[in-house]
């Protein structure tokens, strides 16, 4: 019997799937700018374009804060942490452009940034994420 093997959901926040359209930029000094796969109050993942050269590495910018825009809505400034950033190799694709996810966790908001985060996820989201699959392998 193949079996799917159970993850423990570890987020302490429901994770929603963000509306076409919903970006995600980091800043300052960055070109890192790209679509919300899906957010929550206490992170977000983004696809971006990697366009940076392997010789740029020993002088990367420094990134200290991310910006969510979509039609209407913006949020500004908002500190976060990287919790992990890698090449999404599994699409085909016809460019020598790289595409990479990262997804962030937000820190130390203020009560400001807070309110603001949840009024953009009132208006930006689609549904929210399954935990885990709803059909298991079978026999």
């Amino acid at each position: 019997m193949v079996g799917r093997k159970r993850t423990v959901e570890r987020r302490k926040n429901k994770r929603y799937k963000a509306i076409e359209g919903a970006y995600a930029a980091i800043s300052p000094n960055s070109h890192k700018l790209g679509q919300i796969i899906d957010i929550s109050m206490g992170g977000l993942a983004f696809k971006y374009i990697d366009t940076s050269n392997n010789e740029e590495n020993n002088e990367a910018p420094q990134e200290e804060t991310i910006f969510l825009s979509s039609m209407g809505y913006y949020v500004g400034d908002l500190p976060f942490e990287i919790i992990s950033d890698y090449e999404v190799t599994n699409a085909p694709s016809f460019s020598s452009m790289k595409v990479r996810k990262r997804h962030v966790k937000f820190s130390d908001l203020s009560f400001k940034q807070l309110f603001d985060l949840d009024y953009y996820l009132r208006n930006n989201v689609s549904e929210q994420m399954e935990k885990l699959p709803k059909q298991q392998y079978k026999s």
